[in-house]
């Protein structure tokens, strides 16, 4: 069982409350953009109604992680509108995962891992074809652990979402993602996979209506990861 539970947020309080987490995890290692992009309240991206947020927090209600997903669905992703995408990611439904924060301690790899499962998860039953996020170094040898790759090999490319900060922009198709896990032998498949955890609440049905996706219903053999709850 997860030392923390893993939802959507709700309301405007859980927005502050990812915004000021927000805050405190960029000044610890970037802190000019904590003013620069005004990150200790929500963001107009926070406040669109066809994004989500999965939000980390444990038994007291104490927020240790989270991360903001939207979909080109209804308007292009970032990554659309600032980067020339090759030509397997035009026309095909696709699913930014951004701004994740996960509180600092050992139980930090722990909060990411879930977050990215439910991302995933989410993913899968929307209809996404690929998912794709930033991420700077070192962090980004989790994602390279997880099979993700490099939409531009090799090559480091700068965001609005993080100005001046040079990152890799990956991406990772999300029907093959079990396989891809496997046959790595990805050291994080059996948390992923074959975990259970107890207390995660996701309403698919918010997802669909946010997302404006057809809505694949979960059950436990339709699913990104062979997982069970």
């Amino acid at each position: 069982m997860l030392p923390f539970r893993v939802r959507l947020a709700s309301d405007l309080k859980d927005l502050e409350k990812i915004a000021h987490q927000r805050a405190e995890a960029y000044r610890r290692h970037q802190p000019d953009l904590v003013h620069a992009l005004s990150l200790h309240e929500p963001e107009a991206d926070d406040l669109r109604a066809d994004v989500v947020h999965l939000m980390a927090e444990t038994s007291s209600g104490k927020l240790v992680g989270s991360m903001r997903l939207n979909t080109n669905i209804n308007k292009p992703l970032r990554f659309e509108k600032e980067f020339s995408l090759p030509s397997c990611f035009r026309g095909q439904p696709l699913l930014e995962a951004g701004r994740m924060t996960a509180a600092s301690g050992p139980d930090g790899k722990l909060v990411v891992s879930a977050l990215i499962k439910y991302a995933f998860e989410i993913s899968y039953r929307a209809g996404i074809e690929y998912l794709l996020l930033i991420a700077r170094s070192p962090i980004d040898r989790i994602y390279k652990a997880l099979t993700f790759e490099d939409v531009f090999p090799g090559k480091k490319v700068e965001t609005s979402a993080q100005p001046g900060v040079p990152v890799s922009l990956f991406y990772i198709p999300i029907g093959t993602v079990d396989q891809r896990l496997r046959e790595a032998s990805c050291p994080f498949y059996e948390f992923l996979a074959e975990t259970q955890h107890e207390g995660a609440d996701i309403d698919y049905t918010i997802v669909h209506q946010r997302f404006n996706t057809s809505l694949l219903q979960p059950n436990l053999t339709d699913r990104a990861l062979t997982m069970v709850e």
